[in-house]
């Protein structure tokens, strides 16, 4: 019976750490492309890929140890990277949830706190291992025939388990149940405060006076805005230390249990010792396969297969290179697709007088119309008031405002008049591009601060 639960744990972990490799190897080809690359740009997948590689090492290292049939330094050597990668991978998916507690509830920057998950990770991992590697704790284990804690006396072999693995998992998996549970709370409770808040308004808002001069407040933090936003993206996140929690919490239970019983001494224990090899071999798959279904990196396979596929169609067809617009536009995320806007400029072109206004002043009466000394007499003069009435339209919808331009103390012709016209014609064409401008900048610089706060979650 031993020898199965041995190979279990074996093949259990050698595939798992081929799936990891696996999944390792394709987002390092997705991150090496510039095109594939902005997706995977995020904090917690990365720290995901830590976790990856720690759980490739994991699982060779189950593997090997599984294989092994008696006493040998390679037992406790496999049981030592075993355990060390073991301890980094569950400080990592803690510190995702912490993260994703950090950023969203606490507007923390989640690109500067990165190394510090990595670096503390690495070093609650090696306090934890290092010791009781030292101390000749791990080896061959006489209760399960296999290898794993050495000390046969129980009391001593259950406060090793306990105070170097056990407790410390169970720490993660409390910290990682809080954090998430603390940030889905927090958007539910701002969620619910802002239909209160706009349903109170809608309903107010028609009585004159209502609020005496002071507007009711509606403002967020805004790390909450941008949460809102990207909702899918943290629940997604969020489903990481969930499964590790799930995950580390079995495997605590069924690796007490054989040091608790004293041994295998029955098929039940055979049968928690079984789910326990089964766990431990199989977390490596489980990451593995949560890794690899992650919208980032799925979107940033689709990128990158577009990008294969566009660059073979432009050489078929005899293209220069790899810079059209459609392969521009099948490198950006959707949701950057979607917000893009094509402006296309008109240019406004001037015609001259139709005649010229030397010939228009041939007569003293004429000269007189135009300096307003006489009364006007010639129906070819018209007022400033009877400038195009749509021109005058455009130009009061622009907000711009009339008294800025010249003040016109004579009457004009009508080609003035016309002249006018350009002129207003101009000023709004100005306006309006001039506000286009700022509002295309401004959207700019609102799709940046959510990319930012994407790439910090």
């Amino acid at each position: 019976m031993q020898t199965i639960s041995n190979q279990l744990w074996a093949v259990t972990s050698a595939v798992g750490a081929g799936f990891c490799l696996l999944v390792i190897v394709v987002a390092s080809i997705v991150w090496i492309h510039p095109r594939s690359r902005p997706h995977l740009d995020r904090v917690s997948f990365r720290m995901v890929m830590y976790a990856l590689a720690a759980n490739t090492l994991f699982g060779t290292s189950s593997a090997i140890g599984g294989e092994l049939t008696g006493p040998s330094w390679g037992c406790g050597f496999s049981i030592f990277v075993l355990q060390i990668t073991l301890e980094f991978s569950s400080f990592m998916l803690f510190c995702i949830a912490l993260n994703l507690q950090l950023v969203v509830v606490h507007g923390c920057n989640g690109r500067a706190m990165e190394k510090f998950y990595v670096i503390g990770s690495i070093a609650m991992a090696a306090a934890l291992t290092v010791p009781t590697y030292a101390a000749g704790q791990y080896g061959w284990d006489p209760l399960e025939k296999d290898c794993w804690y050495t000390n046969d006396n129980r009391e001593q072999r259950l406060a090793w388990q306990i105070g170097t693995q056990m407790a410390w998992t169970l720490l993660t998996v409390l910290g990682e149940i809080s954090c998430s549970l603390t940030v889905m709370i927090f958007m539910l409770r701002h969620h619910l405060r802002q239909r209160r808040n706009f349903l109170v308004v809608s309903q107010i808002s028609s009585r004159p006076g209502c609020f005496e001069g002071k507007e009711p407040s509606l403002s967020a933090p805004p790390q909450l805005i941008y949460a809102n936003n990207y909702k899918n993206i943290i629940m997604r996140v969020a489903l990481y230390p969930l499964v590790s929690c799930a995950v580390n919490l079995v495997s605590v239970v069924t690796a007490l249990h054989s040091t608790v019983s004293n041994g295998i001494l029955d098929q039940t224990d055979y049968n928690v010792l079984l789910l326990s090899d089964f766990l431990y071999g199989g977390r490596a798959v489980v990451y593995a396969l949560l890794a690899a279904s992650d919208p980032a990196l799925v979107r940033g396979i689709k990128a990158l297969i577009s990008h294969i596929y566009t660059t073979r169609l432009s050489n078929a067809f005899g293209g220069t290179g790899a810079s059209t617009m459609e392969e521009q536009l099948s490198s950006m995320p959707k949701r950057r697709r979607e917000n893009m806007t094509v402006t296309v400029e008109l240019t406004m072109c001037h015609s001259p007088p139709a005649e010229p206004m030397a010939a228009s002043l041939n007569s003293d009466a004429d000269i007189k119309n135009r300096t307003g000394l006489g009364h006007r007499t010639d129906e070819n003069f018209i007022g400033v008031e009877q400038v195009s009435p749509q021109i005058l339209k455009d130009f009061r919808h622009e907000d711009v405002e009339l008294d800025e331009l010249p003040v016109m103390d004579v009457e004009l012709g009508r080609e003035g008049v016309r002249d006018v016209d350009f002129c207003l014609a101009d000023r709004a064409h100005e306006t309006s591009e001039r506000r286009l401008r700022d509002s295309r900048r401004r959207e700019e610089m609102r799709r940046d601060e959510h990319e930012a706060f994407k790439r910090q979650i």
